[in-house]
């Protein structure tokens, strides 16, 4: 007669489902396990027994306790056939020790007594990469180099960043292939430093811990440009003028306009000179700029906070006419000078039925017309003309009738 002794086994999560609690009793028929053979990975581990092809034996239990369980044992496992003489353990922590039981049990759900534990340590998590780099002033971008992991595990590598003063890491990106080693990164700011780190990733889901921690900067702006002016007395153009530039690499300047601070600047010309002359058809029009540097990498520095305002040369006052007046024989013309006295020089135009004559370079403030006709009615305009050759507006008519 077989003597049944009563035992509570709390069964747990099945890889594969779930083992329900219930109350089992030992069979002492059932045989036990010994021999267990076990093959360890990170999070697996394989198991290996002997055939137990006995007529009273249904299937197996497996039994494991948890790191920091007290040795207490949980069935992870129901094997629902006794031919069954292999199984692998998933999902477990690296470089953990496990204790594991294998137990039969028949038809009715009965278990055989306790057999052999085996304790088994999973191994080490993998290691990332062993060497990391991140080249340092690249124009808006940086590079990280790494050495291909020798584990035929990794396929993929997971790349992260944090700016330098912050340990708040993000993915930039997942490379795959064990032999890529390298990725360009874009997404940087000039002249800013940059931490990178690396992790592995193999073909079943295993991320390693991070490499080292490299860091990079991106190459800066060139310097800015500094005591920019613009003139404002020069006819038909306004003169830049700046300090030269003190980056080895540099290329060129560039020149931006606007019309007034509130509009957009417009590049307008490049050049190499610490000058600029911009040519412009219109006296006395005032106009905004900045000046940039640029490297042979194309980057270019920031513009100046404020803008410089230029002006060209304004045209002379006109004159006013004094009087204008018919003697009998000639037309006498007298004018004052206006404010400025920029007048070099007189022209004066004049207009009848006959139509209308120039007289060109008059000097002082006066003129006498003799080619005038009695009975005619005259029309006189006068502008002074500065030493650029500047013209005013004209001066009000003054209208004469030879009587």
């Amino acid at each position: 007669m077989r003597i049944l002794a009563s035992c509570v086994i709390s069964l747990g999560v099945l890889l594969s489902g779930c083992v329900t609690t219930k109350t089992t009793q030992i069979n002492p028929d059932l045989p036990t396990m010994s021999g267990l053979k076990t093959i360890s990975d990170m999070t697996e581990i394989a198991f290996e027994w002997p055939l137990m092809a006995q007529s009273n034996i249904s299937g197996f239990y497996l039994y494991r306790s948890n790191p920091n369980a007290n040795n207490q044992l949980n069935a992870i496992a129901k094997l629902e056939d006794k031919f069954i003489t292999h199984y692998v353990d998933s999902n477990l922590a690296p470089s953990t020790e496990y204790i594991y039981e294998l137990r039969t049990y028949d038809n009715q759900g009965n278990i055989s007594a306790e057999g052999e534990r085996i304790s088994v340590t999973t191994m080490p998590l993998i290691e990332s990469v062993s060497f990391i780099q991140a080249l340092y002033g690249l124009p808006n971008k940086i590079k990280v180099l790494w050495r291909p992991h020798p584990d035929l595990r990794v396929v993929s590598y997971i790349l992260e960043k944090s700016a330098l003063s912050s340990n708040n890491w993000h993915e930039v990106a997942r490379i795959n292939g064990r032999l890529n080693v390298e990725y360009i990164d874009n997404d940087v700011e000039p002249g800013q430093n940059y931490r990178y780190r690396i992790s592995v990733k193999t073909y079943n889901g295993i991320i390693s811990a991070p490499s080292k921690v490299v860091d990079a900067q991106t190459k800066a702006l060139p310097n800015m440009v500094i005591n920019l002016s613009a003139s404002v007395n020069l006819p038909k153009k306004i003169m830049l003028m700046w300090e030269p530039n003190s980056n080895d690499d540099f290329d060129h300047y560039a020149i931006y306009r606007a019309t007034n601070d509130i509009f957009p600047m417009t590049k307008v010309a490049t050049t190499t000179a610490t000058e600029y002359e911009d040519l412009i058809n219109d006296n006395g029009v005032n106009y905004h700029y900045k000046v940039t540097v640029v490297d042979r990498d194309g980057l270019e520095s920031p513009r100046q906070n404020a803008s410089v305002v230029g002006s060209t040369l304004p045209a002379p006052k006109e004159p006013v006419f004094s009087y204008a007046r018919f003697n009998g024989s000639l037309v006498e013309l007298s004018w004052n000078q206006s404010s400025d006295s920029r007048a070099l020089k007189y022209k004066i135009t004049k207009t009848s039925n006959n139509g209308e004559d120039i007289i060109y370079d008059i000097d002082g403030l006066s003129y006498s017309d003799t080619q005038v006709q009695k009975g005619v009615e005259y029309t006189y305009k006068i502008q002074a003309v500065d030493e650029y050759g500047l013209e005013s507006k004209y001066s009000q008519k003054a209208v004469v009738i030879t009587k």
